[in-house]
């Protein structure tokens, strides 16, 4: 029986912080903001950037102009600053190892997606990498979930068998509108309370932990 495990990649896999954090600094001094606080910019690690910058009351057609300014910064300096967690690596090598099928489901831009596992030493474990679309035609985490189930070819009767793991709600939600079971990543940036009343199944509390979930003692 084949088990299905879907990841997030900011705050699951790797910690993003220093990139994504200065991109988003560098793109709101554009508009004279200057954001310091670090309880609210771990907020903005995980949610559409679009998202993130309606916070400021911008409208759609200012947070475009911001989102570009990110990307300004991003694919030259951001891209390259991702910390993998302790354990990732190991516990994707593990699961690959079991004959599990492996698939990213990211809101970040798919082709930054692979950049990023390929720099972390992560992608040759992954049978699938899906991520969000520049022009906004797929952008939302549930969307994007149904797409790399898709790409794997898991059949509706095989969807016991599936497992989302993600560090924010949207993840955990994306996880329950396409049927499968939603796993919080307590390490990444969201917490308990978030993951939990979105509906999370389980609670990780480091990468490793994930395999008992998983495998179980099939891992024996």
């Amino acid at each position: 029986m084949t088990k299905y495990v879907l990841f997030d990649l900011d705050g699951t896999l790797n910690d993003p912080y220093e990139g994504i954090t200065s991109c988003i600094r560098y793109a709101l001094s554009t508009v004279g903001l200057d954001e310091t606080d670090e309880k609210t910019l771990r907020t903005f690690i995980g949610p559409p950037l679009r998202d993130t910058f309606a916070k400021y009351g911008f409208d759609e057609e200012k947070c475009e102009e911001l989102v570009a300014k990110y990307r300004e910064k991003f694919l030259v300096t951001g891209i390259h600053q991702n910390i993998p967690y302790n354990g990732s690596a190991e516990m994707l090598k593990i699961l690959h190892e079991h004959g599990c099928k492996i698939a990213l489901a990211s809101c970040k831009p798919e082709g930054a997606c692979k950049i990023i596992l390929e720099e972390t030493g992560m992608l040759k474990y992954f049978d699938v990498v899906s991520g969000a679309t520049l022009d906004k035609t797929l952008d939302t985490k549930p969307a994007i979930i149904k797409l790399s189930l898709d790409r794997l070819g898991v059949a509706e009767n095989d969807l016991d068998n599936v497992y989302m793991v993600g560090d924010r709600d949207m993840d955990m939600v994306g996880a329950r509108e396409n049927g499968i079971c939603a796993i919080g990543a307590l390490y990444g940036y969201g917490d308990e309370k978030e993951l939990l009343g979105a509906g999370a199944d389980h609670i990780i509390k480091k990468p490793l932990d994930l395999i008992d979930i998983v495998l179980g003692e099939a891992k024996e």
